[in-house]
This record gives structure tokens, sequence and C-alpha cells, in this order.
């Protein structure tokens, strides 16, 4: 009687484990079958326009920037960097007088390396006979000037420091990621406009943005000459103004939208 029953539960689990691995196998076939139905229809082209809109905007330069290099010698090392503290202590001190802001200096560049002498050589090869007669200390500063009027000034006075390596004033924007937004927006609301026609002349609905693409923006200035020749003519010994003009912004998008 014992071994009749337990040859029973036997049977009964091998029962219930043959239902389980059948279930298993027709869930399998199914969803085998549901795959199959849906092959190739990624490569299939969806049903979308695409269009472009372009944004521009103006702005007038508000930042100058400066570029000065400072270069002194001396006989040893710490006589040229000596000299080389001394003048951009002096600079510093002008550029405070000026109203420039601390932010707005920042040291580029410094280093400090020995000079050489070479003798003539008139025989090969040449021995080695170089030596160590000075050395040359130097501080590259860039400088941002928020009066840009005075930009031209704050050259002159640095030039009367005795500062002969100067570049600029160039002009720009203070925040040129903020007109650059701008332009995009406008370019983004232009693109809109065409694909909301051309939806209306297609008689369909415009659905999910698919794509958007952004061109390199460019950055145009439109220098305006008048307030240089007015302070030309007007025979000033004092440094001109010089043109800051306007910067022309602008962005190209295109924008491909679902239609249905």
């Amino acid at each position: 009687m014992e071994t009749y029953l337990k040859d029973k539960k036997i049977s009964a689990s091998v029962f219930i484990l043959l239902v389980v691995l059948s279930l298993f196998v027709v869930v399998k076939f199914i969803n085998e079958i549901k795959v199959s139905s849906y092959v190739g229809r990624g490569n299939q082209p969806a049903n979308v326009i695409s269009v472009s809109g372009s944004g521009e905007v103006l702005a007038v330069s508000d930042i100058a920037s400066l570029n000065i290099n400072l270069t002194k010698d001396g006989a040893t090392a710490k006589e040229a960097q000596d000299l080389l503290n001394e003048s951009i202590t002096k600079t510093l001190n002008y550029l405070k007088e000026q109203k420039i802001e601390d932010k707005d200096i920042k040291s580029e560049y410094g280093g400090l390396a020995p000079k050489y002498s070479y003798e003539k050589c008139y025989t090969y090869p040449c021995p080695s006979n170089s030596k160590i007669i000075g050395y040359t200390a130097t501080q590259s500063i860039s400088i941002k000037i928020r009066e840009v009027d005075n930009a031209n000034v704050i050259k002159t006075g640095l030039a009367e420091l005795g500062i002969t390596d100067i570049s600029g004033p160039t002009f720009g924007m203070d925040d040129e990621e903020g007109y650059k937004n701008q332009a995009r927006s406008l370019a983004i609301t232009e693109a809109r406009a065409k694909a909301d026609v051309l939806a209306k002349e297609l008689g369909v609905r415009l659905g999910k943005v698919v794509s958007f693409s952004e061109g390199d923006y460019n950055d145009y200035p439109m220098y305006k000459t008048s307030l240089m020749v007015e302070d030309m003519r007007a025979g000033s010994a004092m440094a001109p103004t010089l043109p800051k003009g306007e910067n022309k912004i602008t962005s190209n998008v295109t924008i491909t939208y679902e239609i249905r």
C-alpha cells in the first residue's frame, strides 16, 4: 500500500512538470510568431517631412580685450625675475587705477629661460662652445575691458609704461552664449512655421520631432568707422575711440517631423 502511494505521488509530480514544460513551449512559440511579424518593419521609411530655419541676432560689442607680453633680461635669473616683477606690479597698479577688476586680469603664460652665446666655428664637427650670458623672464597677461570706449586709452597708457608687445584691442560680447541661444530660438520658430504651412498644404498633421541638427554659428563683426574718423578730424592728441561695431550671430537648423 505504501509503495503504491509513493508511485502515485511520483506520477503526479511528473505530470505537473510535463504541463509546465508544455506551457513554456507554447508561450515561446507564440512570442516567436509575434517577433517574426515585425521583421523588416524597422527598415521601412517613416512618413516624415524636413524643414530648415535660420535666425539672426545683432549685438553691439560690450567687451574689449588686450593681450600684453612683458619681457625683462638680467645677468642672473634672480635679476631678470626681479625686473619682471617690478614691471608686473606697475602694470597691475595702472590697471587698478583704470578700474579694471582682478577677475578681468588673467595670467596666460610665464617663463624664465637662459640666454646663450655661440662662438663662430670653422671646423667640423664644431665643439660645444655655448655659454650662458644671461636670463630672460617673461609674463603674458590678458585684460578684459568692460568700458569698451576706454580700450585704446588703456592701451596707450600701457605703452607709456614701456610695454612694447601689446595685441588688441579686439571686441566681443560678454554673454555670447545668450545671443547664440536667441538666434537658435528664432531659427527653430521659423522652421516650425514652415512645417505648419507645409503640413496644411499636404493635408497631414505634424507628429513628434524625429531629428534635429544645427549648423555652426557665424559671428560677423560689422564695424562703424564714424567714431574713429571723427576723433581723427578733431586733431586731438588723445587716443581715438576705436569703433566697436556690431556682431551678427546666426543659427541654421534642420528639423524632421513625423507626419500622420
